[in-house]
């Protein structure tokens, strides 16, 4: 008894730290993140309008959740900044927007998301 209570609580405490050395997989200044979760985002219900439903069963895990990224970021800096920004006209169309940058390795470098969102989901 006293064995495998030390062993589950041995794993329990490398699995909490192997979780802890990881780095976070949503950084706010990873432009390059934004701008591929935003692509997911648009391939995702643009596929649905081509194919109905049947986009949700040929979507991964991970790109619904680089596209929820993308859909929560944009939602919640509009929601945030309605003031400085204006009315918004919809997630869809920001994110095309974002998706359709060509940045340089070096311009997502310089760029933080937050930039990015400023300019592009931000009606002036």
């Amino acid at each position: 008894m006293k064995a495998s209570c030390l062993f589950l609580l041995i794993t329990l405490f490398l699995a909490s730290n192997s979780a802890f050395s990881k780095e976070a997989p949503f950084q706010l200044k990873d432009s390059a993140f934004l701008i591929q979760s935003c692509g997911e985002a648009i391939e995702i219900f643009a596929s649905q309008e081509k194919t109905g439903y049947l986009a949700a069963y040929r979507t991964s895990l991970s790109e619904a959740m680089r596209a929820g990224y993308c859909i929560g970021v944009i939602e919640h800096f509009t929601e945030v900044y309605v003031e400085y920004c204006g009315r918004s006209s919809g997630w869809f169309e920001h994110a095309k927007s974002i998706a359709s940058l060509e940045l340089t390795q070096q311009e997502l470098a310089q760029t933080d998301a937050h930039r990015l969102l400023e300019e592009y989901v931000c009606v002036q």
